[in-house]
């Protein structure tokens, strides 16, 4: 009743033509991608990674998952059905044969539909032609996936919110500089990271106990070495934040990794003085837009509504035993 995909077969192209035939949908928000990138995608191995795309026989509908190594949860990354095929039980059944395979072969306890999933779904910004975001946190709320996985048994264990803003106009607000004024006369500074004046931004990381901010701000090279700046607070050469790092996406969005203050620093209105910074620095480097997502409880979100970023999708992150 299914066939299991490998790059460069005919069931990778009928993968293709099915992603193609749905793209642009409401219901399917992510970016039209050539074969090559498709594949790249859901199909190319990776060190540390396992995937897993399931074809239906009548090649219209699909399911695809992934897992990662010595972890006990895996992930569904899509389950996709023609149009024409809706309403009928394929996607149902994909979603079950998947599930079936990826705990025999992977010995998981939980499957997951996150931001942690390592195949990350590139997805167009409503109303914004040209503007993307390149994951999807969880399933879109306003969508029928989100139905149709509550119907399979996933239950919801956090809410996303997707956040965007034009930026090639950017200007720092003025209550923006009033707090930074205060900052400023009481010793902090928003500065390029430099290890050579600054100390303290491995503490500062291990305090704040995120292994991907650790992996995308300490891992990254120096300008010196071709890395990309990292802006950071700073206060008696001491790092005591970041955001970053500044680079600019093929597409025109201003990168952007997260932002974090050390716990010693917060409730000064140093969150808000630095994300500004952000935004202007990428402004000047030639971005013309950002988006970001943050947890809807997460008391972040009035760093960036105060920046003028507004929600543009909410999403769901769902789990279900098996």
């Amino acid at each position: 009743m299914y066939t299991e995909v490998f790059q460069k077969s005919q069931s990778a192209c009928q993968i293709h033509n099915l992603w193609l035939e749905c793209a642009g949908e409401n219901d399917f928000p992510y970016k039209a991608l050539n074969s090559d990138e498709l594949e790249h995608l859901l199909l190319a191995a990776e060190p540390g990674i396992r995937k897993m795309s399931l074809l239906h026989e009548n090649g219209r509908a699909f399911a695809s998952g992934s897992y990662i190594e010595g972890e006990e949860r895996g992930f569904i990354t899509m389950v996709l059905t023609a149009a024409d095929a809706r309403r009928r039980g394929l996607g149902s059944e994909m979603l079950c044969v998947l599930e079936a395979e990826m705990k025999k072969r992977f010995r998981m306890k939980e499957i997951h539909i996150s931001y942690f999933d390592p195949v990350n779904l590139v997805w167009e910004i409503p109303g914004h032609p040209g503007c993307e975001h390149p994951n999807s946190p969880g399933v879109d709320i306003s969508s029928s996936a989100y139905g149709f996985f509550h119907a399979a048994g996933y239950q919801d264990y956090s809410r996303q919110n997707s956040y965007f803003r034009r930026i090639g106009d950017y200007e720092v607000p003025a209550a923006i500089k009033e707090i930074e004024a205060r900052l400023n006369a009481d010793g902090y500074s928003i500065r390029v990271y430099d290890p050579d004046t600054m100390e303290g931004i491995t503490d500062m990381i291990d305090h704040l106990e995120n292994s991907m901010w650790r992996k995308s701000i300490l891992g990254e090279p120096l300008p010196a070495d071709g890395g990309r700046p990292i802006l950071v607070p700073v206060k008696n050469g001491r790092v005591l934040g970041f955001a970053g790092p500044l680079d600019v996406e093929a597409s025109g969005r201003g990168f952007f990794s997260g932002i974090a203050v050390d716990p010693s620093a917060r409730g000064r209105g140093v969150a808000k003085v630095l994300f500004s910074a952000l935004c202007a620095n990428l402004r000047a480097i030639g971005a013309s837009y950002m988006t970001l997502f943050t947890g809807e409880d997460n008391p972040a979100r009035r760093i960036y509504e105060a920046a003028g970023f507004a929600i543009v999708k909410s999403w769901a992150e769902m789990k279900k035993e098996v």
